[in-house]
């Protein structure tokens, strides 16, 4: 379901290793492996790898952002050309001047006019 609904519509998520990786700890972290099998963590990752071009790791990223482990994200949306990086992460999401911006979820779906 997921890489349909990514496939359906009318961007191309990128990602790179790094980032995949990440998400799939993410997801091992206690919250989520209270609810979600390591077989959905699996599924999900392989989902996001199928449905985004994945591009690989950016290598020695500029110093831009507050958290250093983060700068590989706004170097690798500057390397795909990227209009905008969708986050959850406030560093990313309140960092002035961020090239290309970083937007929350939600501003991406209404950008994309999935939600009114």
């Amino acid at each position: 379901m997921l890489y349909r609904e990514l496939t359906g519509t009318h961007f191309e998520a990128f990602a790179c290793p790094e980032l995949l990786g990440e998400v799939a700890d993410t997801l091992r972290k206690p919250y989520f492996s209270d609810r979600l099998a390591d077989e959905t963590v699996d599924d999900l990752v392989a989902g996001l790898t199928e449905a985004a071009t994945v591009v690989d790791d950016p290598i020695d990223p500029p110093a831009i952002l507050r958290d250093a482990e983060d700068d590989f994200l706004v170097a690798l949306a500057k390397q795909v050309g990227a209009e905008a990086i969708v986050t959850g992460d406030k560093d990313l999401l309140d960092h002035p001047g961020l090239e290309p911006p970083a937007i929350d979820a939600r501003s991406a779906c209404k950008s994309l006019h999935l939600l009114d």
